[in-house]
């Protein structure tokens, strides 16, 4: 069902309609790799994001057929933090997404005011590929960091096509470009082609340890040997180790700044 197919499409905050929490978990299930989902820092701090004073900053979006019938057929998540170094991009962390996100948290606990919002994720339902929500929810993500007086907006950006060449280094693939000098990969050209700037390489975005019998259940491989193996939906190599029987992902994605309507960034 494409976007025609509704009478309106609406965008809510998790705060509005704590009713549709559940939605989050639910979409992003189709789209994440299921070895994401044993990121120690996702375990950790992922449903603090639906928190008091957080889940203001989530969005769903909300589409109602001629019936009335409303159906969620897109999500974004994002988190204010503190940036130390908000005018100097190189700061931003080599731990990319892990590291905003508990550092997220972690500063809203402890009632440290943040100055910068960091894009999460945005995951748009297979049906509605094609459709304009995506930028729908990225503009909206500008206009939360404007209402809450943040002064930038970032995204740890994870490459969607990344996976389809496990041979090319991740460097390497976020140089490619298009004859028309855009971005190669289809995400980070639509944050681009919206106003963002690439900024530096994550190296360690993401990271998930587990025991080489889980990463067996979550992909279906065997790991005879230690060494590096392609895991399907993965931007970097899995590292087995057959002596510890523990298997490491470190998943690289692109820093990315927005330009912000109100701050000239």
């Amino acid at each position: 069902m494409m976007e025609e197919a509704y009478n309106e499409i609406t965008l809510v905050s998790a705060e509005e309609r704590p009713d549709l929490i559940p939605a989050f978990d639910e979409l992003g299930a189709a789209v994440w790799p299921k070895f994401i989902g044993g990121d120690e820092v996702i375990v950790k701090y992922w449903n603090s994001l639906f928190s008091d004073g957080l889940r203001r900053h989530q969005f769903l979006a909300l589409g109602r057929d001629n019936s009335g019938n409303e159906q969620v057929v897109a999500t974004s998540n994002s988190i204010p933090f503190f940036w130390p170094k908000h005018d100097d991009d190189a700061s931003l962390p080599d731990a990319g997404w892990d590291a905003v996100l508990a550092d997220g948290v972690e500063a809203f606990a402890s009632g440290r005011k943040p100055n910068a919002l960091c894009a999460l994720a945005i995951v748009v339902s297979p049906a509605m590929r094609g459709s304009d929500l995506a930028e729908r929810l990225i503009g909206n993500m500008k206009a939360d960091a404007g209402r809450h007086a943040l002064q930038a907006l970032v995204a740890p950006v994870r490459p969607t096509k990344k996976a389809a060449y496990p041979l090319t280094s991740f460097a390497d693939y976020i140089a490619w470009t298009a004859p028309s000098g855009a971005p190669f990969d289809p995400w980070v050209r639509k944050h681009w082609q919206l106003g963002a700037s690439l900024v530096k390489i994550a190296p360690r975005s993401m990271r998930v340890e587990a025991p080489l019998s889980q990463w067996s259940e979550w992909s279906g491989l065997r790991f005879p040997m230690s060494g590096p193996y392609h895991m399907e939906g993965g931007l970097a190599p899995l590292t087995a180790d057959c002596e510890s029987g523990l298997g490491l992902y470190e998943e690289p994605n692109i820093w990315m700044r927005h330009r912000l309507e109100d701050g000239g960034r």
